[in-house]
């Protein structure tokens, strides 16, 4: 059978198993909390006015959601996993969670937001569905928008270097191709993950493994070695 990225999340109990590895697995609760930091100094820099207007792609259990929820007036989220999107809205109950594939019927229409978000989706799915989802996130980008996505699967990570891991990797040429390809230029990039642990093993103590990829974070010459690459882009016209 055919890999389909679309099949993966949707198996009763998967939303609680998955929201619960971001708590619970040192090294899931570590990049989180290096994220949350990235996309708050992100949001803050992108739109210093005020609140904005928020959609969050694939969104599954809301974490991106309801971290986000103090920089929005409006949030908006769409998952095509009803057990995912069960978890989600318990989170994040005044969110609009919306069950629906929009790269196969987009019930969203001519909506537009502010920021678009997409985390952990880009590099699991396969090719088509990769570039069909860039699409319609394009799609629903305001003019001075921006989408937030990354890249967790580098290519060139050190981890996968030394150990190698799951899933399909993604080069950074590829997540280029992607933006430039939908109309996008990628105007920041950050990145965690260049210590080369896992969800298996941390190797170093969880605190400590922070702080070590904290200060990594700051050195752009590190990139290519982070296993997580979290990409800004507006449109390539602004």
């Amino acid at each position: 059978m055919q890999y389909d990225y679309r099949l993966t999340h949707t198996r009763p109990g998967k939303g609680i198993k998955y929201h619960d590895k971001f708590r619970n697995n040192a090294h899931r609760a570590m990049v989180w909390a290096l994220e949350r930091q990235f996309l708050d100094d992100i949001v803050q820099k992108a739109f210093p006015c005020g609140k904005i207007s928020h959609f969050d792609f694939a969104c599954g259990t809301g974490r991106i959601l309801k971290h986000l929820q103090k920089h929005t007036d409006l949030s908006v989220g769409v998952d095509l996993s009803e057990d995912m999107l069960g978890v989600a809205v318990k989170e994040i109950p005044q969110a609009e969670l919306i069950l629906a594939d929009i790269t196969r019927n987009d019930v969203l229409g001519d909506r537009k937001f502010d920021l678009i978000t997409a985390f952990r989706f880009f590099p699991n799915a396969q090719p088509e569905l990769r570039m069909e989802a860039m699409r319609v996130l394009v799609k629903h980008m305001r003019e001075t928008g921006c989408i937030i996505f990354n890249n967790h699967l580098n290519s060139s990570s050190l981890l996968r270097r030394i150990h190698g891991i799951s899933g399909q990797p993604m080069s950074q040429a590829e997540v280029k191709k992607l933006a430039v390809s939908n109309g996008l230029k990628i105007v920041k990039v950050y990145h965690v993950g260049v210590f080369p642990a896992n969800e298996s093993n941390t190797y170093l103590p969880g605190r400590v493994l922070l702080a070590v990829e904290r200060i990594a974070s700051r050195f752009q010459i590190l990139r290519m070695y982070a296993q997580n690459l979290i990409y800004v882009c507006m449109h390539a016209d602004e």
